[in-house]
């Protein structure tokens, strides 16, 4: 009973010490209520609060934060009214979060005032302007980062030279983005939430008007947000107006809990946190990444002379100034051919537009299950083996960077990388175009086989291993969460650019015929037979079918379309003829089999058929099927449902303007898949 006592006790004086804290916070917010709103100094408020705006450019006006000429207009009110998750559940989650946040931290807030004063004397805290709900002004707090030397109200990207402003202190706790750890006050205060668009600077004018085009100004600001999540300094203000406007149009509990956790590692050093700020990524891809120039190995497995994207890869890394080397196999050729100078166990160095390349013996690669495993260990033992040996270094003597794993299948070649990362401790990124061990079952291995069982374990033993794994598909993260339980500060989405140099291609006159076209491999896994199934639904209608491609699969769907009059089979043809044949197209068709991994996969051609802006038809599910929704370039049913892929054919035959499907197409692919893109993210990912 005595225990019981003292528990009671305790919680008793708890209560009380914390309900007396909490009582004298909530009467100093209450004071200070007024004054962080500006409301005892009329002239420092908004004049536009409460209204809709648009910016307005205009040479004869002063610059503003966002180093453009010009102002802002109301053209109407605010509507806006939150509903209540935003009025009484979000306040309320605020109210306890920013409570034990002040509490909790209070040692951090003390420790952190001692260091900033001795390292830059003057104030600990940092007051600016910012725009608040519906543009209300308010006064945000932050520990100060910066010298008293630096000017007020000026973004860090349109200071000259920003590093000179920042304390040694400050670079700590922007890079960590402890600077920020005074806006649990402002959040207690209710001038904040915890999950919210960042607030602006008050005369950021264009950030103010892009956001009140998506009604992200409505939304209460917040510490960590959307966009917060989604790229940081580095998205450009029309990108991050926008994601700020996602979050408002699905704010909830759910989206809340989501924000909330992709900004955990965000404490952790965040690459993001750019001294440049705003647009950063975009100035990357504006004047090429102004990165550390970096000593990368590369392990793939493939190479030149076989057509594959590595090799334009690591030539575009070298062309930037970047020191690449390639550990790769023997190339494969047919009827077992092997590349001139290639000797059987013979190790091979030479340079291809300035890559190094270093190929290790490698059993050649043949049909059936063993011979392809003696392929895969004959990689691994000997590129492991050269990897730790004296000749795997730079041109300075020194160990690489970082290690670079392309689209290794199977994974188990990654031991090579994983064997130079335990000798001298550099990170591993891994680029997964698909996912191993599910491309077996393209081989007709299933999942209840001990083959694909093996290789489930060593898969997961490989990705274990990884710092970063890129993935080419959004919906390849849940299942290397579920399957292998990879973190997900571990998985980044990088999604493969299109391969070649791609024209728009002009809409297909009209000639009385609708011509469809699918154009790829053509193996039991893309499941062009139920492009053959709804052609023969659609027989009667003039529409004609295009299969370019060869395959696996080929022969048997010639043999079942032989009846077909509206169905012609071309074989495979070379890359040069293929914008002669899209030009033919009035859309171009993707299909694959039915299955809930593989359709998490992404499919090259889906990229090119965006490149040269043809709309698309798609049989297939998962993530292909939510590209085409979200570029609105097509429709899109079920995998391997031939009834409706030709209802959605007759669908497209009926659009009205299908000129529109095909820019969308275009507009995506150069905002998503375009080659440049792809490089600068991918060079960044190195430094």
């Amino acid at each position: 009973m005595s225990g019981n006592k003292k528990v009671k006790k305790f919680i008793g004086v708890a209560g009380t010490l914390f309900g007396t804290v909490f009582a004298g916070l909530k009467l100093c917010a209450k004071k200070q209520e007024g004054k962080s709103v500006y409301s005892d100094e009329p002239s420092e408020q908004n004049p536009m609060e409460g209204k809709k705006v648009v910016f307005v450019q205009d040479d004869n006006d002063c610059e503003n934060a966002d180093g453009v000429r010009g102002h802002l207009e109301a053209v109407g009110d605010s509507d806006y009214n939150p509903g209540f998750y935003e009025k009484y559940v979000k306040r309320a989650l605020d109210v306890v979060l920013s409570f034990g946040g002040l509490v909790v931290l209070s040692p951090v807030f003390i420790g952190l005032s001692l260091a900033i004063f001795i390292d830059d004397p003057g104030p600990i805290f940092f007051t600016q302007k910012r725009l608040g709900q519906n543009k209300r002004y308010f006064k945000l707090h932050k520990f100060r980062s910066m010298k008293m030397c630096t000017p007020h109200d000026v973004p860090t990207h349109m200071l000259e030279n920003p590093d000179q402003y920042i304390t040694k202190v400050g670079k700590f706790i922007r890079a960590h983005s402890l600077d920020e750890l005074p806006q649990i006050w402002d959040i207690f205060v209710n001038n904040m939430s915890v999950i919210g668009p960042r607030p602006g600077l008050w005369n950021q004018d264009v950030l103010t008007a892009e956001r009140d085009k998506y009604g992200a100004n409505d939304v209460k600001p917040g510490l960590t947000g959307w966009a917060q999540i989604n790229g940081r300094d580095e998205l450009e203000i029309s990108e991050k107006a926008k994601l700020d406007g996602e979050y408002a149009k699905k704010i909830g509990l759910l989206m809340d809990i989501k924000v909330f956790l992709g900004s955990l590692h965000v404490f952790g050093k965040d690459d993001s946190v750019v001294e440049g700020g705003t647009g950063e990524l975009k100035k990357h891809s504006d004047e090429g990444a102004d990165t550390e120039k970096k000593k990368i190995l590369v392990i793939c497995q493939y190479y030149k002379p076989e057509p594959f994207r590595i090799s334009d890869i690591c030539e575009e890394m070298v062309w930037r100034g970047h020191e690449v080397h390639v550990v790769t196999g023997y190339p494969n050729y047919p009827e077992g051919i092997l590349y001139e100078g290639y000797g059987k166990g013979k190790h091979i160095d030479e340079v291809i537009n300035g890559v190094k390349i270093h190929r290790c013996f490698t059993i050649p690669r043949e049909s059936g299950t063993l011979k392809r495993m003696l392929n895969y260990y004959s990689y691994a033992i000997s590129a492991s083996a050269y990897v730790l040996s004296k000749k795997c270094v730079s041109s300075d003597g020194k160990s690489f960077d970082v290690v670079f794993c392309n689209q290794l299948s199977p994974v188990m070649m990654a031991d090579a990388a994983i064997a130079y990362k335990k000798k001298y401790k550099v990170p591993i990124i891994m680029y997964c175009l698909d996912l191993w061990p599910e491309s077996l079952i393209a081989g007709g291995i299933t999942r209840e086989s001990i083959i694909y069982k093996y290789y489930h374990l060593v898969s997961k033993r490989i990705y274990k291993k990884m710092n970063k794994i890129l993935i080419t598909s959004r919906m390849f993260s849940k299942y290397l969460t579920n399957e292998f339980g990879i973190a997900d500060e571990v998985i980044e989405y990088l999604p493969q650019y299109a391969e070649g140099i791609f024209e728009l291609m002009p809409v297909k006159p009209e000639n009385g015929v609708f011509d469809f076209m699918f154009a790829g491999n053509i193996g039991a896994v893309q499941s062009v037979e139920t492009i053959i199934k709804a052609a023969e639904l659609l027989k009667e209608e003039p529409i004609k079918f295009h299969i370019v491609g060869g395959g696996s699969d080929l022969e048997r769907l010639q043999a079942l379309g032989a009846n077909l009059d509206n169905v012609i089979f071309y074989g495979r043809r070379p890359v040069e003829e293929m914008p002669e044949f899209y030009a033919k197209a009035d859309a171009m068709l993707v299909t694959l089999a039915a299955d809930p991994v593989l359709s998490l996969t992404l499919p090259g051609k889906v990229q090119s058929y965006m490149a040269v802006g043809k709309p698309i038809i798609g049989s297939i599910d998962g993530e292909t099927r939510k590209v085409i929704d979200d570029a609105k370039c097509g429709f899109c049913g079920e995998a391997e449902n031939a009834e409706q892929l030709a209802e959605n054919i007759k669908k497209f035959i009926n659009v009205a303007d299908k000129n529109i499907m095909g820019q969308n197409a275009r507009k995506y692919y150069e905002e998503n898949f375009e080659e440049k893109l792809f490089m600068d993210m991918l060079e960044m990912k190195f430094s």
